[in-house]
This record gives C-alpha cells, sequence and structure tokens, in this order.
C-alpha cells in the first residue's frame, strides 16, 4: 500500500517514527474497516471485538494503539529497530496487530488465553501484520519465554489490562528484575479521578459480587471447611472479598484458626475470581500506583487520556471535542478528572 493511498491522522505529532506509525495506522485501519470479524472463530461470546475494535470504535481502536505506541518508543529511546516489544494481555485489540507492522527486533503476542492465538494470527495474516512469538500465560510465563530465548523485553504494552491484574507488586517486580530499564505502558478506564467513571466500577463490583463471586466463595468455603456454621460463614465470604487462589485458602484457614486475616485498603468496593484470582477491575489512585511502581523499582507516569471523537453520533462527537479541549487546558495530569481513562507507565 502507498504513503499516499490514505490520509486518516491518528497522530499529530511531525518526526519520523510518527510519519510511519500513521501510515501503517492508515493500513491497518483500511484492511480492517470492511473485514468480516464473523467469518472468524474468535471465541468472543460478547463480540468484544467487533464492538469496540471495529465498526464505530475502530478508529479510536487505532488512535488509542497509535498513541501507546508512539509515546513507549519515545519513552524507550533506542532505535525501532532494536525493541523488543510485546502486547501483554492482548485479546484481539488493534494494538498487538499494528505493533507488529512498525518493524521491531521484534513484537510479540501475549494472552492467558491459549484460545485467542489462532484467530489473532488469522487476523495477522489479513492485515500484513507480522508476530515474532504468541506467548501464553502471566507476567512471569512472559519473562521466563524471553529468558528462555536469551532477548529481554524493552517495552510492555496494554490497554485495559492492568485493572484485572490481580497482584501488581508481583507484576512490575517481575518485570523489573527482567529489564529494569523497560517502559511499561498501560491503559485503564478505571479512572479513580473521574466521577463518572469511578461510580460505573463501583457499579460493576457490586453487581459482579452479587450476581457471581459471592456465591462462588461461600460455596467454596463450604467445601474447605463444612464445619464452620452459617454466621461463620457469612463472616468469612465478608472477609474473603478480593482475595484469589492461594491467599484466599489462606485466608480461610487463617479463620479458622483464629488468626488476623489481611485486608487491603486499595480494594475498596472491588472483588475477584476466588479460585484464579481474576479480579473485576481495580479501581485504583495515582499514589497507590506510584507506591507499587516505585517499590519495584520503577518511576511512574501517570496521565490523562481523551474522549473518542469519531462515534456515528453528532452530539456524541460534540461533547467529545469539548471534554478533550478541557482536559488538553487541564493538562495531562489534572486533566484525569475529565478524561474516560488513564496512561499508567512505569518506566526508568
Amino acid at each position: 500500500m502507498g504513503n499516499g493511498q490514505y490520509n486518516e491522522i491518528f497522530i499529530h505529532a511531525g518526526d519520523d517514527t510518527a510519519a510511519l506509525i500513521n501510515q501503517k495506522a492508515n493500513e491497518l485501519y483500511h484492511a480492517l474497516k470492511n473485514f468480516d470479524a464473523a467469518a472468524l472463530d474468535t471465541n468472543d461470546k460478547n463480540n468484544y471485538f467487533i464492538h469496540h475494535h471495529l465498526g464505530s470504535r475502530l478508529f479510536f481502536s487505532i488512535q488509542n494503539s497509535v498513541h501507546i505506541l508512539y509515546e513507549a518508543i519515545a519513552l524507550c529511546k533506542k532505535p525501532l529497530a532494536e525493541i523488543n516489544g510485546i502486547d501483554y494481555g492482548a485479546g484481539l485489540g488493534t494494538l498487538f496487530m499494528l505493533g507488529g507492522m512498525l518493524g521491531f527486533k521484534r513484537f510479540d503476542y501475549n494472552d492467558h488465553l491459549p484460545e485467542w492465538q489462532s484467530t489473532a494470527a488469522a487476523v495477522c495474516t489479513h492485515t500484513g501484520s507480522h508476530i515474532t512469538s504468541f506467548v501464553t500465560g502471566d507476567i512471569n510465563s512472559v519473562a521466563s519465554f524471553a529468558a528462555a530465548n536469551n532477548f529481554c523485553y524493552d517495552i510492555v504494552l496494554s490497554r485495559n489490562v492492568i485493572e484485572h491484574i490481580y497482584s501488581l507488586h508481583e507484576f512490575y517486580s517481575v518485570l523489573y528484575k527482567h529489564n529494569p530499564h523497560a517502559v511499561i505502558y498501560s491503559t485503564t478506564t478505571a479512572n479513580y479521578y473521574n466521577p463518572a467513571m469511578h461510580g460505573y466500577h463501583i457499579y460493576i463490583h457490586k453487581k459482579v459480587e452479587k450476581t457471581f463471586y459471592r456465591q462462588q466463595r461461600l460455596q467454596q468455603i463450604k467445601k474447605l471447611q463444612p464445619a464452620l456454621s452459617a454466621r461463620e460463614m457469612d463472616a468469612l465470604v465478608e472477609l474473603t472479598r478480593g482475595k484469589g487462589g492461594q491467599d484466599f485458602a489462606d485466608a480461610v484457614n487463617s479463620f479458622v484458626n483464629k488468626k488476623s486475616i489481611a485486608t487491603d485498603k486499595s480494594l475498596r468496593s472491588n472483588t475477584c475470581d476466588c479460585m484464579n484470582g481474576v479480579w473485576s477491575e481495580h479501581l485504583l489512585t495515582k499514589k497507590e500506583y506510584s507506591d507499587v511502581i516505585e517499590q519495584a523499582g520503577f518511576k511512574l507516569l501517570y496521565t490523562a487520556g481523551y474522549w473518542d471523537t469519531h462515534y456515528n453520533n453528532a452530539l456524541k462527537n460534540i461533547a467529545a471535542r469539548y471534554l478533550n479541549k478541557i482536559i488538553a487546558a487541564a493538562g495531562k495530569k489534572t486533566g484525569v478528572i475529565f478524561s474516560p481513562f488513564v496512561n499508567v507507565i512505569a518506566y526508568n
């Protein structure tokens, strides 16, 4: 595809890296614009890929991926051809697709679900994106894969993944040990400072807790400690909210042995799957992210995102442009009050 074939503007920066990313973003945009995602076996029961990355959200999805890649490359301070990158928890978003088109030394795909890989590979074939390797598992699996292949990741990128990670302490500590100079660039709609997003996430937390996770914990407690009274079980269900995997089992044992159960102040209304620790969505303050990231050894950049201005609804776009002007005037640090998502960036 020629450089001048498409002229959508995904980024306004004027350097060579921005020009390359904008060109490839145009190619990806037009490759996906008429893409029949329904023809693929996406394993996506809720059609998340179609609703959030195609159709009316396609431009915004690629635009967000453009900014993540551009800013991470700039922070990395290495030539593009020398950078090893990975889209962590990629699912079927556009970030890994665009990353695979830019000419990195290597660009890998990761997700904890192996069934996503065949679909992701098929989409890459359609879009002309080259993924070096597909890596299944959590951050320990990612670091182990790189170590086994004698390289380090320079940039670790994610969109709407960081809020679901059970142990952020482990996540950043593993990455710092893997490469203390890595750039970990994450975006999340779990924006503590935007009243609307804050309230929405509390609503989600309470909804999934009431409809599923509370009952799940109760069932597991009955299996582990059937001799507990109904009152004791109810108390333990409340004390174990937000604990998963071994932490959940340890908390149950502590209760039975009349030991205190540690609580996490940052949990707030959040909850999780007690079997594997998959969180609904963290809703953390800048300081809470800072404490975790700096304890691991990195520095933190915490900045405001922006609103989608490419909806089919004209009134939505007008409102979004107005809000984006407010965010720009307030600055990326204080604009978080008005932004729908935030950027959480760990670097050195």
